[in-house]
């Protein structure tokens, strides 16, 4: 038996070991509750579109941004990947990479971009902490070294409080700069190869138990140094290290609110494998989660279709981010690639109040976010969005409608009634529809997508598309408690209302006829505006544009309650 089919054999069974030894399972949740609206545990910025490039410096980092922002493409977080530091577990910026580290992480705040940084469990043989961290003991089995696939070191004793304690003081190098999370990468599957591993006290440690220690500690640390507005982004579920095709569990949903599949190739067969990813991540229940737009691997060529299709994936995914190694810049493919590009970038901004409040509703009810339906990769995205994702060569795809009606997101005069359909799509649109029935909070900031203007922008948009009965929706916030907002409808009503809020309200009604009046609970009349522009400078009163009704209330830190008359 030769040494690669052997390999072989050890990787299928180990990967059928920690899948089917997992404490985690796949739930759908519990008939539901109203949502708590209680603040989430992780920030609204993990939501925003983040870039990335594999290996760079300070000024090709900064340039790359300001690229993406200079072409009109929001960025809220950039992943400083490796390498970074002078070597592998010293967390020194290297002086010829990264010679103003702390000023350059401030520029970046100051252009309102989050920083996160790259980092895994290990120590390798040339970094100047190495040897202290040997003779003082730290280091799992001993100190005993291991090749894998950055170069060769020992693994941090996440189970040791003194080797945690020393770890710490090396992360406060940056910690102390304000960097705002880490992108904590996969070198703990290595451990499995020490056999056995040997911890703090001689005790035997398994691969979940390290890894729980490791991500953990991670993520616990970071946010009792510098705040709970900081995250980790690590792999929910991956097929990786042996490439199997078996989903294993890399951290636990606890911690996990920023997460990625790990690394693929940038054509279709990598697009289907990051689907696999994001599909098990689903069956364990993580809430956030995306994939590297365009895959981590590249063969050298630009897959146009690939790149599109992923990108749009990406946005209706909680987490949107684009990075790897070969070519991600949109404007480096054509005019159409960056257009279409930035058109999805910023759907996904704005539907970040939706995403934020179901992923936040989901974590409650202990349900995915992303929630696979029958059909080839289909999944709702919360309760009201059904997402039915490319992932072959082609414009036509082949769509399972759960019951119901549903109103395609890029027309809405377009609606389907469940079942099966085979539909054809541009490339500068993709398969997404709204459940007839639906609240969909967003931030709208310009006319791009056609979900409002640049008069929008101080308000959140609230899509409503009423069915009779009624239907309510928790809107999450940051830091404090969130709002619920609902309606009732029936033949010749329909009656909105939301708790207290800090936010000003746009309220989008489609599909309804011209209402003959607009009033408050208290038989208070709204004006009726004869433009968007007039609207927007009253403190209450409503505009009829063909299929579509705006109401606005500027202040509802009282609540609000509206009654529309038909």
């Amino acid at each position: 038996m030769n040494d690669r089919f052997t390999s072989r054999i050890v990787s299928w069974a180990l990967a059928l070991l920690f899948f089917f030894s997992s404490t985690n399972g796949f739930s759908v949740g519990r008939n539901k509750p109203d949502p708590t609206l209680e603040p989430p545990i992780w920030p609204m910025w993990a939501h925003n579109h983040w870039v990335w490039e594999h290996d760079g410096s300070q000024e090709s980092a900064m340039s790359y941004v300001q690229d993406y922002l200079n072409h009109g493409i929001p960025v809220g977080a950039v992943n400083i990947d490796y390498p970074w530091a002078t070597a592998v577990g010293d967390f020194t910026p290297d002086p010829e990479l990264y010679p103003d580290m702390d000023e350059y992480i401030q520029t970046f705040h100051s252009m309102g971009v989050k920083v996160f940084l790259w980092a895994t469990c290990m120590v390798n043989e040339d970094a100047p902490n190495f040897q202290e961290g040997k003779d003082k003991g730290y280091y799992v089995s001993n100190g005993r070294t291991i090749k894998w696939w950055n170069g060769k070191g020992a693994f941090l004793d996440f189970t040791n409080p003194e080797a945690v304690t020393w770890w710490h003081k090396q992360l406060d190098v940056v910690l102390d700069m304000g960097i705002d999370g880490w992108k904590v990468d996969g070198a703990d599957p290595y451990i499995m190869l020490m056999i056995p591993a040997i911890g703090y006290g001689g005790k035997l440690l398994s691969w979940k138990t390290y890894r729980e220690a490791f991500y953990r500690d991670f993520f616990e640390y970071t946010r009792e140094k510098l705040g709970n507005d900081r995250v980790i982004s690590v792999r929910p579920v991956d097929d990786l290290p042996f490439r199997v095709g078996l989903p294993i569990v890399f951290s636990t949903r606890d911690i996990n609110f920023a997460g990625w599949v790990g690394d693929e190739d940038n054509d279709w067969g990598g697009l289907r494998a990051a689907l696999n990813d994001l599909m098990s991540s689903s069956r364990f229940n993580f809430v956030s989660y995306g994939s590297d737009i365009g895959g981590f691997r590249s063969d050298g060529n630009k897959y146009k279709d690939v790149f599109i299709r992923w990108a749009q994936l990406g946005a209706f995914c909680p987490v949107m981010e684009n990075g790897g190694g070969g070519e991600h810049r949109p404007w480096m493919f054509d005019e159409e690639t960056l257009n279409i590009y930035r058109k999805f970038v910023i759907l996904h901004e704005e539907l970040i109040p939706y995403i934020y409040s179901q992923a936040a509703y989901s974590y409650e009810l202990v349900k995915p976010t992303m929630r696979p339906q029958p059909g080839t990769y289909e999944y709702l995205l919360g309760d009201d969005l059904l997402v039915a994702p490319f992932f072959e060569e082609g414009n036509e795809r082949t769509v399972v409608f759960p019951k119901g009606d549903w109103i395609y997101l890029f027309d809405e005069t377009k609606t389907y009634t469940g079942g099966i359909k085979k539909l054809s799509f541009s490339l500068d649109e993709f398969p997404v529809f709204i459940r007839k029935g639906a609240i969909i909070p967003m931030n709208v900031t310009n006319d791009e997508t056609g979900f409002g203007t640049e008069l929008s922008k101080n308000y959140t948009t609230v899509a409503i598309y009423p069915q009779q009965g009624e239907k309510k929706f928790g809107l999450y916030e940051e830091k404090e408690k969130g709002a619920m907002i609902a309606y009732s409808k029936d033949k010749d009503s329909l009656n909105i209302s939301c708790t207290p809020t800090k936010r000003s309200l746009l309220f989008r009604v489609y599909g309804e006829p011209t209402p003959q009046m607009v009033e408050s609970d208290f038989g208070i009349e709204f004006a009726k505006a004869s433009s968007m522009a007039e609207l927007v400078t009253l403190p209450t009163g409503y505009f009829t544009d063909g299929g579509t009704t705006w109401i606005a209330v500027k202040n509802v830190t009282a609540g609000a309650a509206i009654e529309v008359h038909y």
